[in-house]
């Protein structure tokens, strides 16, 4: 999945990609066979809605959206989440350019009240046709006790890397329940892969650039073929990370020598 971070300067240590590059981002992915694309926050969603329209391939894509509304430049900070209001929805489908939103996650803004309103209002869009499927973030592993067996979720996103060890058994207890599994920030941020390429160099030496291209690749593909992950969402900046991100990923699950190589460095 095309991470929506790839159309913000924020959440990344690498430049903002160009409104040209991001097109070209888009129509790679679509050309590739990576047709699902995460939108998190508001200019997020304004930029995939604006590279589809140009393509014309909205009916190619799948959309994540999320209740994040605060419009932000790239020097100003982000907003956190926001309880969904009525007119949210019909703000997100003009901001997507779309007449439906395939996933939509509804983000707890830990005030109960407001959670539950959001929540009949969710499934209040997905009745309407406006919504296909509900989904929530980071769920914790006693999945059962808190969502239960009429539940409206489908799906979950969470982050999983080689950082976030126990998050495995939340993925183990959503699939035993019929969610489909997002996994997130398979290098956490762009300067925790930094540090991790500091810590490679101490541990086994070679050139910065080489061991940044193998550590990437394979916490990659530890995120991706991790117990239980259906699929994994990558924020890519540059076209040429689309290509390598695929080849790893056609490599498939990680060998012992290189699960062993990675423990070194952690």
């Amino acid at each position: 999945v095309l991470g929506g971070h790839s159309f913000i300067a924020q959440l990344g240590n690498d430049p903002i990609a160009s409104q040209d590059l991001q097109l070209e981002i888009v129509r790679e992915c679509l050309d590739s066979g990576i047709r699902c694309f995460d939108t998190t926050y508001q200019p997020e969603r304004v930029a995939l809605g604006e590279a589809l329209g140009r393509l014309g391939r909205r009916d190619e894509a799948t959309i994540i959206a999320w209740n994040f509304f605060k419009r932000f430049g790239p020097e100003e900070k982000l907003g956190g989440p926001a309880a969904y209001l009525p007119q949210h929805i019909e703000q997100m489908l003009q901001e997507l350019r779309t007449d439906r939103i395939e996933l939509l996650v509804v983000h707890a803004v830990a005030d109960e009240a407001e959670d539950r309103q959001q929540e009949e209002l969710a499934v209040s869009w997905k009745d309407e046709g406006l919504v296909s499927s509900l989904g929530v973030w980071n769920p914790s592993e006693d999945i059962e006790e808190v969502y239960g067996p009429d539940s409206p979720y489908e799906f979950m996103v969470k982050p999983y890397n080689v950082t976030t060890l126990p998050a495995g058994e939340a993925f183990a207890r959503c699939k035993a329940i019929g969610w489909e599994t997002f996994a997130c920030s398979p290098f956490g941020r762009g300067w925790e892969l930094d540090k991790l390429v500091v810590k490679a160099r101490e541990v086994y030496g070679g050139a910065e650039d080489e061991l940044r291209e193998k550590l990437a690749q394979t916490m990659l593909r530890y995120s991706l073929f991790a117990g239980k992950v259906d699929r994994l969402i990558v924020a890519m900046r540059k076209v040429e990370w689309l290509a390598a991100n695929v080849a790893a990923a056609t490599r498939g699950p990680l060998s012992e020598g290189e699960a062993e190589w990675l423990r070194g460095i952690l």
